[in-house]
C-alpha cells in the first residue's frame, strides 16, 4: 500500500502507545509527500540501483539500464537524476517513444510544464497507444498547469478512452471541468471516478484508495 500503509501504521501506533500527539507525524508526512519517497520504494528499488549503474558502467551504450534506472529515480522523486539519464540515453536512440515519454515526465516534475509537452506529443505520434495511454494523464497535467484547460480536459478525455479503470483519470477529468465552469460535466466525471472504483480489482484498489478519496471529497464542492 506505500504511503497508506504509513499513515495507518502511524495512526494504530498512536492509538495503541496512547500518544495521540504521533497522529502529527501523518499530517507532516502526508504534507511532504511530494518530496520523501515512498519508504517501500526506496527499499524495493536500492538493490537494482547498484546493479543498473554497474551495467551502466560496464557498457556507457546500455540505453535499457538508463531507462530502468530513470524509471526508478521518478519513482524515488529524484526527477533530475532521472532526466540526465534520460538525456544520455536519447542521444543513442533519439526517437523511442518510451525515452521521449519518461522525458516529458521528468522535464515536467522538475518544474517544466511547457517543455514537457514536446517530447510527450512526439511519443504519441510513433506510438499511439503507449502504455495504456499514459502520455495523455501527463500532458493533461502539464496543460492544466499552463492554465490551456481545455486542451487538459482533451487530453484526459482521450486518457479515459484508452484507460477505463482510472479513478485518477475521471477525477483529474472532474477538476478541470470544474476550473472550466462546466459543474455538470465535473460531477459525470466523478460519478464515472466512484463507479470504477467499485469496479475494479483489490489491488487496484489499493492503488486508487486516494483518488477514491479526493473523489468523495470533490463531491461535496461540485
Amino acid at each position: 500500500m506505500g504511503y497508506w500503509s504509513y499513515y495507518l501504521a502511524w495512526i494504530a501506533a498512536a492509538a495503541i502507545l496512547q500518544h495521540p500527539w504521533l497522529i502529527a507525524g501523518v499530517v507532516v508526512f502526508f504534507l511532504l509527500r511530494r518530496y520523501i519517497p515512498d519508504p517501500v520504494v526506496w527499499l524495493r528499488t536500492a538493490g537494482r540501483i547498484r546493479s543498473l549503474r554497474a551495467q551502466i558502467e560496464a557498457n556507457s551504450a546500455n540505453v535499457t539500464a538508463r531507462r530502468d534506472l530513470a524509471r526508478i529515480y521518478l519513482e524515488r522523486l529524484r526527477p533530475g537524476r532521472a532526466l540526465a539519464l534520460l538525456d544520455e540515453a536519447r542521444r543513442r536512440d533519439p526517437d523511442h517513444p518510451e525515452l521521449l515519454f519518461l522525458t516529458g515526465v521528468a522535464r515536467f516534475r522538475t518544474g517544466d510544464p511547457a517543455g514537457a509537452l514536446e517530447p510527450i506529443v512526439r511519443a504519441v505520434e510513433r506510438e499511439p497507444g503507449l502504455l495504456y495511454g499514459e502520455p495523455y494523464l501527463v500532458a493533461a497535467q502539464a496543460l492544466a498547469a499552463l492554465g490551456r484547460l481545455e486542451e487538459a480536459e482533451d487530453a484526459l478525455e482521450r486518457f479515459v478512452d484508452v484507460n477505463t479503470s482510472s479513478v485518477e483519470g475521471y477525477t483529474r477529468l472532474s477538476l478541470v471541468r470544474r476550473r472550466r465552469g462546466d459543474r455538470d460535466g465535473a460531477r459525470a466525471a466523478l460519478s464515472e471516478a466512484l463507479a470504477t472504483f467499485r469496479q475494479v480489482p483489490r489491488f487496484k484498489k489499493r492503488r486508487e484508495l486516494g483518488w477514491w478519496l479526493r473523489a468523495q471529497a470533490c463531491r461535496i464542492v461540485v
